[in-house]
């Protein structure tokens, strides 16, 4: 169960953080400055929905956890009550999350697998990076994988067809996915040698580089003005737009997953620990020590944790609302609409109602056995759910889980098992 505090002294650390580490070339602003700052880093009151008022995605999933402040939260479209399996990939790819726009998924491969769904057919195939999820924008397909171009360039290519057309030249190697800033205008990204950096899209130059204590490897957190950054320094940044350091604080946990950015409070966890912060100091606003093995999900109200058992914790004061225990434990939890969807150990996709604080023998609304193993984490469009898998042959590959409403086809004769409405 969570704690306001692990001990005195470190709810005063978060108030007063140390210098910055041997490599940091962050400035601080003090916390007489932060107070000018609460407009576009959150004020101080605790409330029920942290919903982030910024984020442009709101329909389909074009980046990992769908969206720049990593919630992992599809907000317009609905979710899947009479599944089929529509798409069962031929080739092989890493159990990780692809980015997915309407029937069309890219997967987090290299190469980038472009396959239509519905059509149940591959369009392309384009350089990518085996373990990072690329990115659609504006019709744009951004790759952080190394192209012929060079290690030191981010590809882009059109989105439909796979050609390449642009490349960014970047200071060093990326490392993650790139992040934007809500007015579309800024490219921000982690690099190699513990960097982080800032792009201007239109003209693709580079427009600040920061040095931070700590490599960047996890999905940076955008939203309102405010950038989120957390290293194997175990470390968490808050920056400017400008590239400005706006405070600095410790993880105080090993295996950090990506930040979550709620309007008034990031949300971070790792290994041993997951802690509400505030947005505009840093300082700790609850914490819980059970940590996580799977990225987070947020709906506003409830922060989704998975490590064996998926927990669903309320944002303003991390007390548990309910959990799901399946036996071979849960992947990352992904949000559509009313439902959350996790896969299992024992290789199902499940669809759950996320309201409420029923018990788990009502929650579950609907089963679907598609291999071996079911995860880590999915991305979710409007009545589709496109998941890595290992199949029952061994192969990791992607299912593609449809409306019968919307389904292209069907490849499968599998039946759902449905569950009972949750109270």
């Amino acid at each position: 169960m969570p704690s306001s505090t692990r001990d005195a002294k470190r709810r005063e650390s978060s108030l007063s953080r140390p210098s910055l580490g041997r490599r940091d070339a962050v400035r601080l602003v003090g916390l007489g400055s932060l107070a000018a700052l609460a407009g576009c880093l959150g004020g101080s009151d605790s409330t029920a929905d942290d919903s982030p008022e910024g984020t442009q995605f709101d329909t389909d999933w074009p980046t990992y956890a769908h969206d720049d402040a990593n919630t992992a939260f599809l907000h317009e479209g609905d979710a899947v009550s009479d599944p089929v399996v529509e798409y069962e990939a031929s080739f092989g790819m890493p159990t990780w999350e692809p980015a997915a726009i309407g029937s069309v998924a890219y997967t987090a491969s290299d190469p980038i697998h472009i396959v239509d769904a519905a059509a149940g057919e591959e369009v392309e195939v384009v350089p990518g990076d085996r373990w990072t999820t690329p990115v659609v924008l504006d019709g744009s397909l951004y790759s952080s994988g190394i192209t012929h171009h060079g290690p030191r360039r981010m590809g882009v290519y059109h989105a439909e067809t796979g050609r390449d057309f642009r490349s960014i030249e970047l200071p060093a190697a990326p490392t993650t996915s790139p992040v934007f800033s809500n007015d579309r205008e800024t490219m921000f990204l982690g690099l190699r040698d513990e960097q982080v950096c800032a792009v201007d899209l239109n003209d693709a130059e580079v427009k600040w580089t920061r040095e931070l204590f700590g490599a960047v490897r996890r999905q940076l957190g955008v939203n309102l003005g405010a950038i989120f950054v957390v290293t194997e320094g175990q470390r968490l940044y808050c920056l400017g737009a400008d590239g400005s350091g706006y405070w600095q604080a410790a993880l105080e946990t090993a295996e950090p997953v990506a930040p979550v950015v709620g309007d008034e409070r990031v949300y971070v966890a790792g290994w041993d620990r997951i802690a509400a912060l505030e947005r505009r100091n840093g300082s700790v606003v609850w914490e819980d020590d059970e940590g996580v093995h799977e990225r987070l999900a947020f709906d506003g109200e409830r922060l989704y944790t998975s490590r064996g058992d998926l927990r669903a914790l309320d944002v303003a004061t991390g007390e548990e609302q309910w959990s799901y225990s399946p036996r071979e434990g849960t992947s990352a939890a992904s949000i559509a609409d009313d439902t959350v969807y996790v896969g299992t150990g024992d290789g199902r996709l499940v669809a759950l109602k996320r309201g409420g604080t029923g018990v788990v023998g009502g929650r579950e609304r609907w089963s679907l056995e598609l291999g071996s193993y079911v995860g880590h984490s999915f991305a979710c469009t409007d009545r589709r759910v496109f998941c890595p898998v290992t199949r029952d042959d061994g192969l990791m590959s992607l299912t593609v889980v449809a409306d019968a409403s919307v389904s292209g086809q069907s490849v499968s004769g599998t039946a759902a098992t449905t569950g009972g409405e949750a109270a």
